[in-house]
């Protein structure tokens, strides 16, 4: 009987391998060990192998404190154990009868003795005819066969299968399975097969125990869990499909629901289009009154206005009866408005030729000095017509005309100088 007892191990590298790990193998039972990579299966086998030892708990084989053998007791541990690896490890220059009887030499077993065994184990994996041949004639298959009959050979009390079909096909799968399954039953060996196949399982299903990061968490007659996920996955399936299929119908349904609405829609703007015309009728006499109406006032309008441009013009009438300005009193009128100084400062300011006379160079000319002087002297007449001034009151001299303007202007020593 194998028992493991909050069996902890630990790696010098920090790795926590098992973790409180408890369970019980009944002699002769066949079980699986089952769990990803990295949670702790093959620390499981050199555990029960004696290679390596746990940090605390106890692993108990027939009796046996494993982890408290010395090792010098170990490989006599050993003798009761078969393990089969999944990379064979077979003896490349010995041929398939030798790499078998191997196993039994080392137990000193007499030579009559370990050629019949030989030969027994041989015809229980078939491979009587490949006696032999060596490791590199043969198939994955046969090899894998071979590791098994030199794991049988010396009679153990358990065979320790670690990934044994990792390597084969799934016939060839099968038929390993089956092999240890034939050796289980006729050999009364305790059979424990670590693997990660779940479709090996469920094809020949048997205990099966499930690792996971170094815990154990289920200990069931083959795969229920997966199959049970499995169920509950096709009952969401289904549930899921179910709801899809409700979805579309309510889809259905509100398609045609808005078809309905859309075509009562239509009805109602139908039998709305049938009934406007008659009110319609009614619209133009409306139009027409109302058209009549503004006809009738933009008339009232048009009469109105003229009355009041009538009114208006007759008002403006005198404005249009005074007399017509000729040009030089519009002249005059400007220079009215130009001057601003008064009465005797402009008379003074027109009388003095050199005053009005610029300092710049454009002005400084002939022509200039001759508008500037006319200017003066138009503003002097202004000021004797307004006043009715005789120029001898200002000057007490004679005025003198000028031919040449047509402008009075005093004559004074300056003019006479001048001309």
């Amino acid at each position: 009987m194998i028992e493991l007892i909050n069996v902890s191990k630990k790696y010098k590298d920090g790795t926590r391998a098992l973790h409180d790990v408890s369970l019980k193998i009944n002699d002769g039972e066949f079980v699986y060990i089952m769990g990803p990579t990295g949670s702790g299966k093959t620390t499981l086998v050199k555990l029960l192998d004696g290679e390596e030892v746990p940090n605390s708990g106890k692993v108990m084989v027939s009796g046996v404190n494993v982890g408290r053998l010395r090792k010098s007791r170990v490989y006599l541990y050993r003798r009761k154990i078969g393990v089969v690896f999944q990379d064979y490890r077979l003896l490349p220059e010995k041929t398939v009868f030798e790499n078998v009887a191997y196993a039994l030499e080392i137990l000193d077993t007499p030579r009559d003795k370990l050629r019949k065994r030989v030969r027994e184990v041989l015809k229980m994996v078939d491979l009587s005819d490949k006696s032999n041949s060596k490791p590199d004639q043969l198939s994955g298959g046969q090899k894998q066969r071979t590791a098994i009959a030199r794991a049988l050979a010396k009679w153990p009390m358990i065979i320790i299968a670690d990934e044994p079909t990792g390597n084969l096909d799934p016939d060839m799968t099968d038929e390993m399975i089956s092999l240890l399954e034939k050796i289980n039953k006729e050999e009364k060996t305790t059979i424990i097969v670590v693997t990660h196949e779940i479709s090996t399982v469920r094809k020949h299903p048997k205990r099966t125990i499930r690792i996971e990061a170094g815990h154990v968490v289920s200990d069931t007659f083959g795969v229920k869990d997966p199959v049970v996920k499995a169920d509950v996955t096709e009952e969401k399936e289904e549930t899921a499909s179910e709801t899809e299929i409700k979805e579309e119908s309510v889809k259905e349904e509100t398609v045609t629901e808005t078809v309905e609405e859309e075509a009562t829609a239509e009805e109602e703007t139908t039998v709305i289009e049938e009934t406007v015309p008659e009110t319609v009728i009614e619209e133009p006499v409306v139009e027409e009154n109302t058209a009549e109406t503004v006809n009738e006032e933009t008339d009232e309008e048009e009469t109105a206005v003229p009355e009041t441009v009538v009114e208006e013009t007759s008002e403006a009438e005198p404005v249009q009866e005074e007399t017509p300005v000729t040009e030089p009193e519009q002249k005059e009128a400007v220079v009215r408005e130009e001057t601003v100084t008064p009465i005797e400062d402009t008379i003074s300011v027109g009388f003095n030729t050199e005053a009005a006379v610029p300092e710049t160079e454009e002005e400084d000319s002939y022509e200039a000095i001759k508008r500037r002087i006319e200017t003066s002297l138009a503003q002097a007449r202004i000021l004797v017509e307004q006043e009715d001034l005789l120029i001898e009151d200002y000057t007490g001299t004679t005025p003198v005309l000028n031919e040449e303007t047509g402008v009075t202007f005093p004559l004074n020593k300056n003019a006479e100088d001048k001309s």
